[in-house]
């Protein structure tokens, strides 16, 4: 009987654990669509290559408008991932995306230090730095946004939203490690996300 009881419990356990993972993918992908409808949605690591190539154009070279920093940022996004061995196609719309993201977050600077704001005149605008910690500042704002736009994030969705925004498919980066980054992310919103319960909630409807 024990033998017996022992086998249900497991065959249970595993019915379970797919139809747990369903709904975690199912979660990260209503936050990835989420940010597909606003062109705000990359993938990481090509994110991290946009974010490396707009760093460098602004270092090495002289202002320039938000329109062409984006076409070139993401022609040397895809070199820099050809000669690092990342195999990615869709470089048009993650460039766009990415830039989006930056400008959303005010992370692009003018030539005289003032954030280029949103806006019909933002893409004629010249860019001339990136704000010191654009990479924190850019994901904290895609935290946020996604936050305040499903209106439903909780303690129990920073799984899905590692998995909707630092996911890399590669086995060798920790999944702990990702859902870190969401909680330090959190930590660093203090000052404009408050825990209401079980859900997080941006003070005074955040920039959604």
């Amino acid at each position: 009987m024990i033998d017996a009881a022992r086998n249900a419990f497991d065959a249970d356990r595993v019915l379970l654990r797919p139809r747990v993972m369903t709904r975690k993918f199912a979660r990260s992908g209503q936050m990835i669509d989420c940010l597909r409808r606003e062109l705000l949605y990359s993938e990481k690591r090509a994110r991290d290559f946009m974010f490396a190539a707009t760093a460098q154009i602004l270092c090495d070279g002289a202002p320039m408008i938000v329109s062409r920093l984006t076409r070139d940022a993401t022609a040397l996004a895809r070199d820099l991932a050809v000669e690092a061995g990342f195999d990615f196609a869709n470089w048009q719309t993650v460039g766009k995306a990415a830039l989006r993201a930056m400008l959303a977050a005010g992370a692009l600077l003018t030539p005289s230090g003032d954030p280029i704001l949103p806006g019909v005149k933002a893409m004629a605008m010249d860019v001339g730095s990136l704000r010191d910690g654009f990479r924190d500042l850019t994901e904290s704002f895609l935290l946020e946004f996604l936050i305040a736009r499903l209106g439903d994030v909780t303690v129990r969705d920073h799984t899905a939203l590692a998995h909707a925004l630092f996911r890399q498919f590669d086995p060798s980066v920790s999944m702990h490690e990702q859902e870190d980054r969401v909680a330090i992310l959190l930590a660093g919103m203090s000052d404009r996300v408050e825990l209401l319960g079980q859900t997080y909630s941006v003070r005074g409807g955040g920039r959604a």
